[in-house]
């Protein structure tokens, strides 16, 4: 390992460790991720990076639940995906009973207790109207969840007066930046738990939504399929399912309905019939034989009347509606506005790449909410022309609120790799919230051009290392201007 890389041989074993302890086998195009990963665990243990593969090798199981943890566990914060929140609260409005969100895959926490607030500050807080399940296959993970206690690194998209609401502050440690706790009413209202979605049964059935975002691009397609199954059988007829716009594709031939919300994709178990579904995890019904039955058995349930309510809306829409119904999403239309040429790339020199463990070390900091030491990492990390530094400089500047920082970051990421997709797709977001729109437009064409001739499961460099083209490429399609998100802002 002096040269900081994995030969195949040895992350082949690797892949092995991870899926003799928790089942998990990474897509062909992700499994390059490992070697970050074990970096991350090495310097979380203490330990060089070649003495913790060593006892990752031999099986120890502290090394191999640390591994678990850095493996598996991506890059999360509050309140990601803010459209899937607002559907949720709308579809949750509209129940007469417990509403029951399932959080498969949640990391830190930050995905359940997000779900929490938003049902609660969409008025679901009195009288136990919802429930919230969190699980994870890692027990330090759920620890730290359990903990509620946050970096400032978390909250970097949170609205202020929900972070006012629902989370107190409290000094951090020497030299460090203030914590943040999650508050007590939203904390009991998450029920954290232990499992493994590739080998566990459902913890519970009759769920009206599931989130499992950025969790499912681990699998192999075989497995995906075993999943996806799971996932369905535990959704109530009408039930909403939640995945990152990368997965979307991956749910093709599930029989679900794809909706509409603030132009992004939500799918939906139908209300009507169920013979695709079954069609498409016959061979799951083996391993699952008490979901499937009671997947057969809702067929002749008659949905609750609030799902009809929900579905006579599709057919014949009123007004106002919280979902709008789309077919199978279509590739985005030619933009009207011709994109700016992608900036030349710089006169060819001498380049290496930033060390993984530098990087690593950077990542970890800024997690912590020590900005500081983040920001001198990441440039220590600059000095070797690592465009993926400068895109974490452009991160931790966008924690700290300094828009035109970033910016200029991921402009020096860009000088040193123009056709570096992730890139472009930051400044998107940047210059949206500088509401510099034209400027967004452009970098979103450049953003879309970086990405031709790339197939959908090619991996992007960047800080966040499970993003993949094809995932990219929905993200940055096109939102319609007119339909989407009706409820309340």
């Amino acid at each position: 390992m002096s040269d900081g890389l994995l030969d195949d041989a040895t992350l082949a074993k690797v892949e092995e460790v991870l899926q003799g302890a928790c089942g998990l086998t990474l897509a062909s195009s992700l499994r390059r991720s490992l070697e970050p990963a074990l970096a991350r665990a090495a310097l979380a243990r203490g330990l060089s990076e070649a003495t913790f593969l060593r006892q990752l090798l031999l099986r120890e199981p502290v090394a191999v639940e640390a591994f678990i943890e850095h493996a598996v566990i991506g890059e999360t914060y509050f309140f990601r995906h803010p459209e899937h929140l607002r559907a949720l609260s709308s579809r949750a409005r509209l129940h007469p009973g417990t509403f029951s969100v399932w959080s498969a895959g949640c990391a830190s926490g930050e995905e359940p207790y997000s779900i929490a607030m938003a049902l609660m500050a969409a008025g679901l807080g009195e009288g136990g109207r919802f429930r919230v399940l969190a699980t994870d296959v890692s027990g330090r993970a759920l620890l730290r969840a359990k903990a509620a206690v946050y970096s400032p690194w978390s909250l970097r998209r949170i609205e202020p007066e929900l972070e006012r609401r629902f989370l107190t502050t409290q000094p951090g440690l020497q030299g460090q930046d203030p914590q943040h706790r999650v508050v007590a009413e939203v904390i009991r209202a998450v029920d954290f738990r232990r499992h493994n979605l590739a080998t566990d049964a459902v913890p519970s059935m009759g769920f009206q939504a599931i989130f499992c975002r950025n969790v499912l691009i681990y699998f192999t397609p075989e497995l995906v399929r075993v999943v996806l199954a799971r996932l369905v059988s535990a959704l109530a007829p009408g039930g909403l399912l939640f995945v990152s716009p990368a997965e979307v594709p991956l749910t093709n031939g599930m029989g679900l309905e794809t909706l509409d919300a603030d132009g992004t994709p939500v799918l939906r178990v139908p209300l009507e019939s169920w013979p695709a579904l079954e069609s498409a995890t016959a061979h799951t019904r083996r391993d699952t034989p008490t979901s499937m039955a009671a997947v057969a058995a809702r067929r002749d349930t008659p949905p609750p009347a609030n799902v009809l309510r929900l579905e006579s809306r599709r057919v014949t829409p009123p007004p106002v509606s919280p979902f709008v119904a789309r077919p199978a999403p279509t590739p985005a239309p030619v933009a009207r506005q011709t994109p700016l040429p992608l900036p030349p790339a710089p006169a060819p020199a001498p380049r290496t790449v930033a060390p993984t463990g530098l990087l690593a070390r950077a990542l970890a900091a800024a997690e912590a909410g020590n900005f500081e030491e983040a920001e001198a990492l990441a440039r220590e990390a600059a000095r070797a022309l690592s465009p993926e530094a400068y895109l974490l400089l452009a991160m931790v500047a966008e924690a700290r609120g300094d828009l035109l920082g970033a910016v200029e970051a991921v402009r020096k990421a860009l000088y040193l790799e123009p056709q570096l997709a992730l890139g472009h797709a930051t400044l998107v977001s940047l210059y949206s919230r500088l509401d510099q729109r034209e400027d967004a437009e452009r970098a979103r064409q450049n953003a879309l051009r970086a990405l031709d001739g790339l197939d959908d499961e090619h991996p992007l460099r960047g800080v966040e290392t499970t993003m993949t083209a094809g995932g990219l490429r929905q993200a940055l399609a096109p939102r319609p201007s007119q339909v989407g998100w009706q409820g309340a802002r």
